[in-house]
Formats: C-alpha cells, structure tokens, sequence
C-alpha cells in the first residue's frame, strides 16, 4: 500500500455517482420541491415572501444531502449497499405518497392533512405498499449484482426521482409568475391605487363605559365540540350567566370563506364572483356595521385577511381599527421554515400516520409575520394564544360610550376527529375540550373586564363558530354540520346558563343584537329570542363548498325539524363551477 494512502473493501470511485443522486433526492422532495408548491399554490393566502423561509430550506437540504452522502461512502459494502437501499426505497414513497397516495388530503386545507375521511381499505392498501416497496429494496440489496443490473435500476430511479423535483419549481413559477413577489408587491401589479391596509389591533383591549357589543367568533366551533368539552368539563361554561346556549344552530356556510364575510353583512356569497371581487364589494351598503356606526357604536372588527377581507380600506370608514401596513416582516424565519418543512414532511408521511399528527394553518404560518400599521398597532393575528396574552395584560381603557368588536380567533383549528362515525375515544374527547377551553380563555378574559367593571349586565355577547367541523373538504357532507351559539342580550346576567332546542340559524344573530341594542333598522328580521322550541316545520338553509383544485360543487340543503338529524337535510340543489372556491 502507497504511503498516505488509505485502501477500503470497495471502490469508493464507483459509490461517488450513485452517492450524490441519491442524497439529493429527499432533500429535493422535503426541502425544495414541496415547500415550493405550498407557497405557490397558497401565495395569496400568506403575509410573508418566498425570500422569507425557502433559502433556509435550501441549506437545511443541501445539510441533509451532505449527511446522506457522508454516510454512505464510507460504510462496508453489504451495510452500503442495504442503507442505499432503505434510503432510495423510502424516498421514492416519500415522492409516491406525496404525488399519488394521499386520496385528496395532500393540500394545506386545513390543520391537519389527515386521513379521518379515508377508507380504512386505502389505509391498509397504503401501508401495504410502503411495506412491500421497502422490503423488496432489501431484498433486492441482499442479492448478487454480478452484472450491475440492480445497480444500474437503482441509479435511474434515483435520477427520475431528482429530475421530476427539480421540474417541480420550474413548473410552479411557469404557473405562478409572480411567486418570487412579495404580496404588496403582487395586489400593487393587480391595482396601482392599491394601498396596503389592514386590521390592526387599536381598540382590541378597550371598552366602552355604557353600550358594549362583542361579537366573538372562535373559528371551527362544532356544536358537538361545545357539547363534548361540556361533557369533559361540566363547569366549562359557568362563566356565561345571562347566556342562552343554542344547540341547534346552523351557520349559512361551512368554510371560514365566505362566513366570516356574510357574518359581518348578512350578504351571502354570488358564486358568479370571485373570491377577489366578492370580498371588495360585500362591505358596500351593509345593514350591519355601518347601522352601529350610524348610532353611534365605535366600531371595531378583528379577522383574517384573504378569508374576510382583501384589502381593509374596502371596509370603508365604519371601521375604526384599519391601517395603513408600515410594513411586514418575517420576524421568526426558523418558525416559519419548520412550519413548511412540517407540512412536506406530513404531506408525505403514510395515512395512518397523517392523523397522529398536527399540521399547520395558515394562521400558523403568518404568526411569524409581523405587520405595523402607521396607527401604531401591529396587525391583527387571529391565533388563539396571541389574542389571549394581549386581554390578559392589558388594563383595558374606557373608550366612549358605545362599543362593538368583532373577535375573530382561530378556535378550534387544532381538533380533527371523525365524529360522524360515533367513534371518538375518551383521549380526543379530552383533545377537544382543550381545544374548546383555550379558546374560552379569550372570551373569559373580556367577561371577566366586564364584570369587573359593572358592565356586564348591560353588554350584549355573541359567541359562535363560522362553522362546523370539518370531516372531509372535497365531498358532500355526510352527516349534519351545527355550529355552536351563545348568545347574551343586554340586561340579562346572574342567571345560569339557559340552554335551547330553537331551531336558529346564524341569519337571527344580527335582528337579536339590533333588538339587544335597542336599534331599529329596514328589514329588521327574526330574532334567536323569536323561535320557539315547537317551531319544527321551520326551515333554514345551509350551503357547502367543496375544496378542490380548479373545481368545487356546491351543495344546498334546507333543513326543516332538528338539524342533529340528517335526515331532515334535504340537498336541494347542486352546482358544479370550474374553479376552485376561492379563486
């Protein structure tokens, strides 16, 4: 042997190709390829630029691939030739399950890219093929290459697996242009009057010293959550004296979009438009907002941007918490980086793993955003804890004499379960009152300012969801869909709880504040207060979207008698556009 010269059991000459190929691979699916697609499929959603997480993904794949590639060269060759096998082999399921297997959940619609909607066979199926692909490479690893076929197999799948990654950016930026814009940079190219207003968070902890309105919204309240988390914990309402617990509500709309919107102006969505067009026109000449403005109210509304609004100037000067954006900010990179990482990485993991793990919203992602509006405040960040470390520090000023807030948090976005199959353990039960109770600690903070302040009694308090839980976004429902309501009239308080069968729905919550408020408006509508137990034959209505790329279905159901039995859910009527929902 040649001095300085270190001699190994193999060629290490020969691995060095394959080597390469191979490391880059998981790295081009997780760290690349993927986050990539996610922006650019779900760009106008998010706050924040391609520049604010994706060069980190770079270098944390190109540390993957060098980690890959260190590992390999050097091991004995039967131990290189099993681990290149296990890693090519669960690589190329990494790309299989993330292209092909996922059956319609390998999207960022929702918190969790489960499989609770997903046939127990496709489980099965699915796993079954990871097993197989996975044992066969082994097996094949443990056979003689005298000819280097299994070599040479090995390599172009490898090679087939990098190029289609590679081909993934190119493709998503042909079909995206504008996803290396920031997204005041993307509406100023759409508008070049375009002015970046938002909701910001002046007034968030002030009350007013007589007539106070809080209208809370906890995003995905299920009926059948408020009801579990009451079953879990029986003195998780107390604080609600003077309430009336509606247990038989249904919201119009089944999606965050176009709820929130038709929540604040009772005007419900023109499928005809786009998401774009019906959000900048739904504020024009409401019956809400601009009624309390002209009677006085300071008014007041926290939500999310892309789902509720576009722009905040299109809620007009009836809104008093809308600012100019300063500017926006990418304050946590490395959050944000693991928040796109955590969502390939589940994308890609098997479907019976999908549910034992907790995915990411898109409120999620823009809570590593930070946005200053030249009133001062930041911008409004609809997440849970955020909301509730502002209340819970503040003091709480006294603003005027009239006061309506609109409270949007992200609720119950953290609880997935299949509840329809009346299969949910003791341990998801437990998940969704702690899901419920988070959320209430929001609204507990302000009851408790209120009362402390002898202005409880005289303070008119809704508590609902935009709508109910969601089993499976790309179908018909399957079972009935309520949505949890609280509602608190003024001059009510230090009576227990009330609970009502009433079928309501979420068109009597603006007519029951009006009359709460003592204001009289044009076409005043039917009150919570105004249906009867016995009113059976009444008929409501309920709409869902499904979310599909590039199509949706509508679906519209009148529901007449109990909304918990969906036999008395009657489809209506069903349309079917070429386009996803919120285009």
């Amino acid at each position: 042997m040649a001095k300085g010269k270190i001699k190994f059991g193999f060629n290490i000459k020969k691995r060095i190709l394959p080597v390469i190929i191979l490391s880059v691979c998981t790295p081009l699916i997780l760290f690349v390829a993927i986050p990539f697609e996610i922006y650019a499929n779900n760009m106008d959603e998010f706050l924040f630029s391609l520049s604010g997480f994706f060069p980190w993904c770079v270098l944390f794949g190109f540390l993957l691939a060098a980690g890959i590639a260190a590992s390999l060269l050097f091991l004995p060759q039967k131990a290189y030739r099993i681990v290149y096998a296990l890693i090519l082999s669960i690589t190329f399921m990494l790309f299989l399950q993330g292209t092909f297997l996922n059956f319609g959940v390998n999207s960022l619609s929702g918190d969790k890219l489960g499989s609770a909607s997903v046939h127990i066979g496709l489980k099965i199926l699915d796993l079954f093929i990871w097993i197989a692909v996975i044992a066969a490479a082994v097996v094949l690893s443990l056979l003689k290459d005298t000819k280097g076929i299994i070599t040479i197999i090995a390599v172009i799948l490898s090679v087939v697996i990098a190029a289609t990654q590679i081909m993934n950016p190119l493709t998503n930026t042909i079909n995206h242009p504008d996803v290396f814009l920031s997204r005041i940079k993307r509406l100023e190219k759409e508008n070049d009057n375009f002015k970046n207003e938002v909701l910001t968070c002046a007034n968030l902890t002030s009350v007013s010293s007589d007539r106070n309105v809080y209208y809370f919204c906890i995003d995905r309240f299920d009926e059948y959550f408020a009801e579990t988390a009451y079953k879990v914990q029986p003195d998780i309402y107390d604080n609600l004296d003077g309430f009336t617990w509606f247990k038989d509500n249904l919201s119009l709309y089944g999606h965050t979009y176009p709820s929130v919107a038709y929540m604040l102006t009772e005007k419900p969505l023109d499928m005809q438009l786009s998401r774009k067009q019906y959000l900048d026109t739904v504020y024009d000449g409401n019956k809400t907002l601009s009624v309390l403005k002209e009677n006085g109210y300071s008014v007041n509304v926290y939500t999310q941007a892309y789902y509720a609004y576009n722009t905040a100037s299109t809620l007009h000067d009836y809104v008093n918490n809308v600012s100019v954006a300063k500017k926006f900010e990418t304050a946590r990179p490395m959050k944000l980086t693991g928040c796109m990482l955590s969502t390939a990485v589940i994308r890609c993991l098997p479907l019976f793993l999908k549910d034992a793990v907790h995915g990411i919203n898109s409120n999620t992602f823009n809570e590593c955003v930070t946005c200053v509006g030249e009133d001062g405040y930041d911008g409004y960040s609809a997440v849970n804890n955020t909301v509730y470390g502002q209340a819970a520090k503040a003091t709480f000023e006294s603003k005027g004499d009239k006061n309506f807030s609109f409270i949007h948090i992200e609720g119950c976005h953290d609880v997935y379960v299949d509840y329809i199959s009346k299969s949910v353990s003791v341990g998801q039960e437990n998940e969704i009152k702690a899901s419920v109770e988070n959320s209430f600690r929001v609204v507990n903070e302000y009851i408790r300012v209120l009362k402390e302040k002898n202005l409880y009694k005289d303070a008119t308090i809704v508590i609902t969801g935009d709508h109910s839980a969601a089993i499976d976004d790309a179908v018909a429902p399957k079972g009935a869909k309520l949505t949890a309501l609280f509602f608190k009239p003024s001059g009510s308080d230090g009576t227990p709880l009330a609970q009502s069968n009433a079928p309501v729905a979420h068109e009597n919550i603006w007519p029951s504040i009006m009359k709460s408020e003592n204001i009289v408006r044009e076409g005043e509508g039917t009150g919570l207060f105004d249906i009867r137990e016995s009113d059976a034959n009444r008929e409501r209505k309920y709409i869902w979207h499904t979310y599909v790329s590039e199509q949706c279905d509508e679906y519209i159901y009148s529901v007449k008698g109990s909304g918990k039995n969906f036999d008395n859910w009657e489809l209506t009527e069903r349309n079917h556009f070429n386009r996803f929902i919120m285009d």
